[in-house]
């Protein structure tokens, strides 16, 4: 690697750890990183206690579980690409565009570069994952999660630059492959796990749960998958350490050798795709010459888009639901996933308002653990892009706002569609249905505000990984774990006050209508709280001392 690069990535690091310093020094976030630091000691210690107290996992069983998620998360590589070409085949920050891309270096030392990332990067996980699994590790158990993951991570990147290599007929030719391979290899799974079933003696009269177990087991044991999993399974054998210190060397030399070969495959990948950016130049340059160049003038009649006005909110609503258009693929599966999930209780529960409730909940849940981090058209992905959000000429309210919205729009979007679908399937009153979304309104906008709150007080890049991401990760769901116990709590408190004021009035007013008025006038103010502080941290926010 170059010597300069090197120096480079010495000087990022000592960036960062003076970051942190200045965590502790700015009284702003001084607060925020002393609930980092206390977090983490808790969780390491409730990790350290688990790990000394718990007894070993079977050797077998562990070693197959290890194999199952590295191959599940290999497959998803793949379905990914398949369902959204990556926008860039390599996601660069603007520093790095600057300084590595644009500097004088080779593109295999660009290349290298972010291999180093890459590792960097991996190590981090590597040792929370080898604190958990303790007691179930050999000797080379951190070496075996070093290479496994990392072998993931070069996937991903395979995977990024060969779809960017195709053109857009064969990326459909290589889409249509995909599904045929998940239909063949999902009806190959079941006409073989059935027949495995039928020979062991295993029919409709053991029950579907004892059927549908024997048939995964089946396929599972089968000579294709077993096939597929080798390499997994190799890596399982190094994380385990199964075998003799010969043999675990031999499998640890040949993830090496798949490493090595991932990367020469990188760097084939990589000159593919800045040749057929090349071949747009060259065709420019000829068709000079050929006094063609009226076929490459943009027509007078290709107009401007549209853009809403809506005051002056409406440009930023417009950007973020183009950025959000962009990424539909994604946010179609982030949503209709759970919306599978959820709708489980309607055929589960028998009486329909209890299911209803227990849909909505369900929902909730999703929309303030996970949602947020699938929908972030706000702030959070405009971290290369506050200095220009400050120079708007627009009032900070405004420009909260009109980032707020698009993701504010998009969870209601999806928890009315789930609440419609659940109160029209269980034929429940249009006023429960109506009261629900008057409910999920403000509580979304209590939760996308939450999330906006916590980046601008706290920065980062929405693609960062380390250490910092994983403790900024166990602040934020420790913290929404403590606000859904404490709604608890305000739930718990509020019915009897509820019922004793409805007692007083003569029970002019049913107990059940104060109790839902009181929680949607708190949840009212609750959002405007959150707004306000939003709106607060953003007119607090220095872009020359808190940008990343």
């Amino acid at each position: 690697m170059n010597a300069a690069i090197i120096s480079l990535l010495k000087a990022h690091f000592a960036a960062r750890m003076r970051r942190i310093a200045k965590g502790f020094s700015s009284p702003r976030r001084i607060l925020l990183s002393v609930m980092v630091v206390v977090l983490a000691f808790v969780w390491i210690g409730q990790t350290l206690a688990s790990m000394l107290l718990r007894e070993s996992f079977d050797p077998f069983a562990f070693r197959q579980w290890v194999s199952l998620p590295l191959m599940m998360y290999f497959g998803w590589h793949i379905v990914r690409v398949a369902w959204q070409r990556p926008v860039e085949p390599i996601e660069w920050s603007p520093e790095e565009e600057a300084l590595i891309v644009g500097g004088p270096f080779h593109r295999y030392e660009v290349l290298l570069y972010r291999f180093a990332v890459i590792l960097t990067a991996t190590l981090p996980k590597v040792v929370m994952t080898t604190l958990v699994l303790w007691p179930d590790l050999s000797w080379s158990g951190p070496i075996g999660l070093m290479l496994a993951l990392t072998f993931l991570e070069l996937f991903r990147l395979v995977m990024d630059l060969a779809t960017n290599c195709l053109s857009k007929r064969q990326y459909w030719g290589f889409r249509i492959a995909l599904v045929g391979s998940v239909v063949w290899a999902t009806l190959f799974a079941y006409q073989y796990g059935c027949r495995f079933a039928h020979s062991v003696g295993i029919n409709s009269s053991h029950g579907l749960l004892t059927q549908g177990h024997t048939i995964l087991s089946a396929v599972r044991n089968s000579p294709v998958v077993v096939f597929a999993e080798t390499p997994f399974l190799m890596a399982a054998d190094v994380v385990t350490g199964q075998g003799g210190p010969t043999w675990l060397l031999v499998k640890i030399s040949g993830l090496c050798v798949l490493l090595f070969g991932q990367a020469w495959l990188i760097l084939r990948l990589d000159q593919r795709l800045l040749a057929m950016a090349r071949q747009p130049e060259r065709s420019l340059w000829k068709a000079g010459h050929r006094s063609d160049l009226k076929r490459l003038v943009v027509l007078s009649s290709n107009r401007l888009p549209f853009v809403p006005k809506l005051g002056s909110l409406g440009p930023l609503i417009w950007r973020q639901s183009k950025r959000a258009k962009r990424y539909a693929g994604g946010l179609l599966v982030s949503m209709g996933i759970p919306a599978m999930l959820a709708s489980v209780p309607l055929f589960s529960v028998p009486h329909p308002e209890v299911a209803f409730v227990v849909v909505v909940c369900g929902v909730l849940f999703y929309t303030f653990v996970l949602l947020p981090e699938a929908i972030k058209f706000d702030f959070r992905l405009d971290s290369d892009h506050l200095c220009q959000l400050k120079m708007l000429p627009m009032t900070s309210a405004k420009v909260v706002l009109g980032q707020l919205a698009t993701p504010v729009v998009l969870a209601c979007m999806f928890q009315f569609a789930m609440i419609l679908f659940a109160g029209l399937f269980r034929g429940v009153s249009p006023v429960l249905m109506l009261g629900a979304m008057a409910v999920t309104l403000p509580l979304t906008v209590v939760f996308v505000a939450l999330d906006n709150l916590v980046f601008l007080l706290y920065p980062h890049r929405p693609t960062q990984e380390g250490f910092e991401a994983f403790l900024r990760t166990i602040l934020k769901f420790t913290g929404k774990s403590l606000l859904l116990v404490l709604a608890g709590a305000f739930l718990v408190l509020w019915a009897p006050i509820a019922a004793s004021m409805a007692a007083r009035t003569n029970f002019a007013v049913t107990t059940g209508f104060v109790f839902y008025s009181g929680l949607c006038l708190g949840i009212a103010a609750l959002a405007v709280v959150s707004v306000r502080c939003v709106i607060t941290a953003y007119e607090r926010f220095d872009v020359s001392l808190d940008s990343v």
